[in-house]
């Protein structure tokens, strides 16, 4: 018998195993239609905004966006000493479109992040600029306020270059790139991010240890006593779920604040003692 009428075929004459792959995938397309609007829904209300998320934690676009020319001119500067005349005319010239455009404050903030002192300088830069002169704008800009003579103020710009920073996970840490790009402690008064991460691991561990050592007997004696009893302690276990958060939050409050019903009744136990 040859392969050919061998195949078992279906009432319309199709093969069986053909026919079956057809219903096969007919079944999971339907089974996909059925997820989709939940995976949608996952999409656009958890995944999409995580990455945003992300996204902007790294993205450092906006002061490079702001300062286009002055950017282009500092490539050729070295940080070592003062930029040249043309990174101060490209400066200012950059500077006076964001003023125009009232979007000078964002600039002040955003390298105010990079280093204290900006905010002040740049207001002062913003009132003294309208009476500028054309030309010689190094002079004109280091006259508004010493601290444009500071070359540390240019290495501040010009560290903002990189369209992607890694500074804010860094300050996470208690840490930060200094002006030769290494990476560095924070002064060790300010350190106060890593305490805190080791304190909530703390925290966290104890937590879960002692949730365990709760959880472990109540388990146990759901798997051993009778149906009668093991469903009244899981609706005493479950109770608190169904319970508002915030319910519960302000319960605990009232229970532990300080004119509270724990501590008025230590108080009175204590009392009457005496």
């Amino acid at each position: 018998m040859s392969s050919e009428t061998g195949k078992i075929l279906t009432t319309d004459g199709i093969p069986l195993e053909v026919s079956l792959k057809k219903a096969e995938r007919k079944n999971k397309i339907k089974a996909f239609l059925l997820v989709a609007p939940l995976l949608l829904f996952l999409l656009i209300t958890y995944i999409f905004p995580i990455g945003d998320m992300l996204m902007r934690s790294v993205d450092d676009k906006m002061v490079t966006e702001m300062l286009p020319k002055t950017y282009k001119s500092m490539e050729k500067w070295d940080g070592k000493e003062l930029p040249p005349e043309e990174v101060f005319e490209s400066f200012y010239l950059d500077f006076q479109k964001l003023v125009e455009e009232k979007r000078d404050g964002k600039l002040s903030t955003q390298l105010n992040y990079t280093k204290n002192g900006f905010k002040s300088i740049l207001k002062k830069l913003r009132r003294k600029a309208k009476n500028f002169e054309e030309g010689n704008y190094k002079e004109q800009i280091m006259a508004v306020h010493q601290r444009w003579a500071d070359v540390e103020y240019w290495r501040a710009i010009q560290r903002r270059a990189p369209a992607y920073t890694s500074q804010k996970y860094l300050k996470g840490i208690d840490m930060y790139k200094n002006e030769e790009g290494n990476i560095v402690n924070v002064e060790e008064d300010r350190r106060i991010h890593r305490i805190l991460w080791l304190r909530t691991l703390e925290i966290a561990f104890f937590v879960t240890l002692l949730c365990f050592l709760m959880a472990y007997p109540i388990a146990h004696l759901l798997a051993t006593l009778p149906m009668k009893y093991s469903n009244l302690l899981m609706i005493c276990v479950l109770l608190p779920f169904w319970t508002s958060l915030l319910v519960r939050t302000a319960s605990w409050m009232i229970l532990l604040q300080q004119q509270g019903v724990v501590n008025d009744f230590f108080c009175y136990d204590r009392t009457s003692r005496r």
